[in-house]
């Protein structure tokens, strides 16, 4: 029997664990970058691996409205296993950023020892990249990425020189640079400079930890954070850390807002806690 080694990070007696982060932050970025017409519309009204799951099992016509609890079409009635949700959210990252089946068959493949146990056949994983890409368009975004040589400056004003050689990884590499850095930029707390506006874990840290000598910071990563908080307040300051989180971007004259998600509980297992909201 394996178990989900975070079970292991237990909240000290009197405290509570709060997760938040960013929903499907990239996926957001690569929808304005692209800006890509499907991806708007799953994220902003559906469920964007739902809604991939759609285009990759049930090619009905149905422009479907997707309820991620229960997995399925409100319009259609059609139901997506959580293995045809899985399979479609690793889609999604790989069709991206320009990955192609038999990558992201060996990439999904060598995961399969761990849960949810999946592995895909070639043919399978070659039918899903081409039903992805009939289904979002975002080969002209990448054009115009690979056009811009060896330099590339993000939304937030970051700018990367990439020194590879020129073939397949360049290009994805540098097809994944501006959603993975703007994501990282946004969450940890930078300003945005059409926005100006502060938020992220730094203010998370600077309005929320540091004036409370009883709360803190236990872990971070790139677009989410763990917090150790007492349990009489914990769900109030875990809302409050999601505010701050949430505050508007800009990408290509577009604003919009990535949304948060939250949980809290006594053991960091995502079984064990409960929404925050």
């Amino acid at each position: 029997m394996k178990l989900d080694y975070r079970s292991i990070f237990v909240a000290p007696p009197g405290k509570l664990l709060v997760v938040t982060d960013l929903s499907q932050a990239e996926s957001w970025v690569v929808a304005y970058l692209a800006d890509e017409r499907n991806m708007k519309y799953a994220l902003h009204k559906s469920d964007i691996h739902c809604q991939t799951g759609g285009a990759l099992y049930f090619q009905t016509g149905c422009d479907h409205h997707w309820v991620k609890e229960t997995l399925s079409c409100t319009k259609c009635r059609v139901i997506l296993t959580k293995d045809q949700r899985y399979l479609s959210k690793r889609r999604n990252h790989a069709s991206s950023y320009g990955m192609g089946p038999d990558k992201a068959m060996r990439i999904i493949n060598a995961d399969s020892d761990k849960p949810p146990y999946i592995s895909i056949t070639l043919k399978e994983s070659d039918e899903h990249h081409k039903n992805w890409h009939n289904f979002y368009n975002v080969k002209g975004w990448w054009a115009e990425v690979l056009g811009k040589d060896r330099i590339i400056t993000t939304s937030y004003g970051r700018t990367r020189i990439f020194y590879d050689e020129w073939g397949d990884d360049l290009e994805r590499k540098k097809i994944a640079f501006e959603p993975q850095s703007t994501v990282a930029d946004h969450f940890s707390g930078m300003v945005h400079p059409l926005v100006r506006k502060k938020g992220g874990l730094i203010e998370i840290y600077r309005q929320l930890i540091k004036p409370y000598k009883d709360h803190k910071i236990t872990n971070m990563s790139h677009d989410s954070c763990i917090l150790e908080l007492p349990k009489e307040n914990a769900r109030d300051i875990g809302l409050q850390a999601e505010e701050l989180l949430r505050r508007p971007i800009i990408i290509k004259d577009e604003e919009f807002t990535i949304p948060t998600d939250g949980l809290i509980g006594d053991r960091w297992s995502e079984g064990e806690m409960e929404k925050l909201v």
